[in-house]
């Protein structure tokens, strides 16, 4: 399994184990259970799975996407959902992200 690193909004930094068939969203699901997390199923028409990139992916959102992130709180120039973050062919250890939601 490869892995990525996350920082909360209380600044609590952890490692999560992903395969490439996971998205964002899905690889962070099961941490953050009864949280505001993918509440759409990764359907694209929430935004709760809105992330901040810091290093190691895309920063530019698709239009339906980018629409969506026009309503989250705390929108930066590197917001992204992760729903729409596929991790097929990212390399281990080498992508870094904030949740500015979620403690």
């Amino acid at each position: 399994m490869k892995k990525f690193r996350v920082t909360t909004r209380s600044g609590r930094e952890f490692d999560v184990e992903y395969s490439d068939s996971d998205n964002i969203m899905v690889a962070l699901y099961d941490h953050f259970r009864g949280e505001p997390w993918g509440d759409c199923g990764g359907s694209c028409i929430c935004a709760t799975c809105h992330i901040q990139i810091e290093k190691g992916y895309p920063i530019t959102p698709n239009e339906e996407e980018e629409d969506q992130l026009a309503y989250t709180f705390n929108k930066q120039d590197n917001s992204r959902l992760g729903c729409q973050c596929d991790l097929d062919g990212v390399p281990d250890n080498s992508l870094k992200i904030k949740v500015p939601h979620i403690n």
